[in-house]
């Protein structure tokens, strides 16, 4: 007589499984949602048998009672950033409040009723580079991730949101007439247009302009402490040349903890204004820095002092043979960039 093979009973997809542990305990797991990097997963153990953990799986699919389906961005950000900016450090911190003001339009949307497309508009209409797209993606996808794993909802969204293109970075730098015209739109009482200025004759990036507190300016020595990015460009000794000077002291005046507070977002939108009613090219920001580097070289500066100057990484070999004084620097800057009368 033939003997029946029984036939193993299977759930369809999205079911859930459940399976037995080392302790011979029985453990329920449903898969909640994807994201780019994992599973997204909800257990639950502790059954003493297979039957009692079958029986838990409808309940794990089910959306918890007393979830907040109506939760907006804002607040789901709230309880998502405080735990979490206690891990990480005060730079990551600011990128991440940074991203966040950049999604302003989300602010006051229902979370779980967002789409990609919502997300990707957020992406594509932000003004600023490549950079500041990624750590608006990069803060999307941490909101979701904390979202399906409290059981606010159950895809992450984010992991679809498309960046453009890394570009290469335009390598540029304002021309003498160019500079001429960014002094005489200065000396029209455009006051935002001194930091370019400041910007071009220091070589300083946005970045480090802007976190320059007031205690760290030394304007009789004329000179800054400050700097971001390398080892050889962090708290570095910044010259402040004798034509800059009136602008930094000015900025130095105008501010109250440092001497640009200003957000990048504005920042970047008042570039590109400024460089528009002054005529020039409405170049990058960071090709002010560019400007500096080139017009040093020009000059025929000694390779290590333009090192020191901009806080270049490769300085930081060169420091192991020589030190470049503040008195050789200030030699350095205060050749660069006299712009003709008809811009004073």
């Amino acid at each position: 007589m033939e003997t029946k093979t029984k036939r193993r009973r299977t759930r369809g997809n999205g079911q859930g499984t459940v399976f037995k542990l080392p302790n011979g305990k029985w453990r329920a797991e449903v898969t909640l949602g994807w994201d780019e990097h994992r599973r997204i997963v909800k257990t639950k153990s502790g059954f003493k048998t297979k039957k009692e953990a079958l029986t838990c799986l409808p309940e794990l699919r089910m959306e918890p009672a007393g979830i907040n389906t109506s939760i907006r961005f804002k607040a789901l950000y709230e309880l998502w950033s405080k735990p979490h900016f206690a891990k990480v450090g005060k730079d990551t911190e600011n990128g991440y409040r940074a991203a966040y003001k950049n999604c302003e339009a989300l602010h006051y949307r229902i979370f779980t009723q967002m789409k990609t497309k919502d997300l990707q508009d957020v992406v594509d209409s932000c003004p600023l580079g490549w950079r500041s797209k990624k750590d608006i993606k990069t803060l999307l996808g941490c909101l979701y991730r904390y979202a399906i794993e409290n059981d606010y909802c159950a895809k992450n969204y984010a992991s679809f949101v498309k960046l453009p293109a890394k570009g290469a970075s335009t390598k540029d730098a304002f021309t003498l007439d160019e500079i001429n015209k960014l002094w005489k739109d200065y000396n029209a009482g455009n006051e935002f247009t001194g930091y370019l200025l400041i910007m071009i004759y220091t070589g300083m990036r946005y970045g480090e302009i802007s976190t320059i507190k007031k205690e760290n300016v030394h304007l009789p020595e004329r000179y800054m402490v400050g700097g971001i990015k390398t080892e050889a460009g962090i708290n570095r000794e910044i010259p402040i040349c004798e034509k800059i000077y009136p602008v930094v002291a000015k900025a130095y005046l105008a501010g109250k903890k440092k001497i640009l507070e200003m957000h990048e977002k504005v920042f970047y939108n008042s570039f590109r204004v400024t460089c528009s009613r002054a005529s020039v090219r409405s170049l990058n920001p960071h090709c002010c820095r560019h400007t500096a580097a080139t017009a040093l070289a020009e000059a025929g500066v000694q390779p290590a002092v333009i090192a020191a100057i901009l806080g270049h990484e490769d300085y930081s070999t060169t420091l192991n043979y020589t030190h470049i004084s503040l008195a050789e620097k200030l030699k350095a800057v205060n050749g660069l960039y006299i712009p003709s009368s008809s811009a004073e």
